[in-house]
């Protein structure tokens, strides 16, 4: 698995960002192509469900392109964005699966900025 694996991050953290950021990618172009499939969709709300769409999308090809730089800051912008998706599916309306992600997230994202500055810090040794 070193293939797809950044340095500092673990290979948990590699699969799980391949698996949001497919899962992303999946649910935001089903939703582009269909916007009554985007869940929780509310009859004439096809410009929401589009725009909700696109935020999928958007994070999870973002993810994506992470895992295939495989560099830690590249993780970290990834999490950073998909805690604010997160983020606001949990503001709107308390869900546990939500936020039980982002908490993954957030610990991801821990991971990866101490990865970073860990690099940074070695660089200028």
């Amino acid at each position: 698995m070193n293939f797809i694996k950044a340095e500092g991050v673990h290979i948990a953290i590699t699969l799980f960002a391949i698996l949001m950021g497919l899962g992303g990618t999946i649910i935001g172009i089903g939703a582009l192509v269909d916007p009554t499939s985007a869940v929780n969709f509310i009859d004439g709300a096809d410009d929401l469900a589009t725009s909700w769409a696109g935020r999928n999308l958007g994070l999870g090809i973002a993810m994506l392109v992470a895992v295939a730089l495989r560099h830690a800051a590249g993780y970290a912008a990834a999490f950073a964005g998909a805690i604010c998706r997160e983020l606001s599916d949990v503001i709107v309306e308390f869900n546990a699966a939500f936020f039980a992600i982002m908490v993954i997230e957030v610990v991801c994202l821990a991971i990866c900025v101490r990865a970073v500055v860990s690099m940074r810090g070695a660089a200028t040794a």
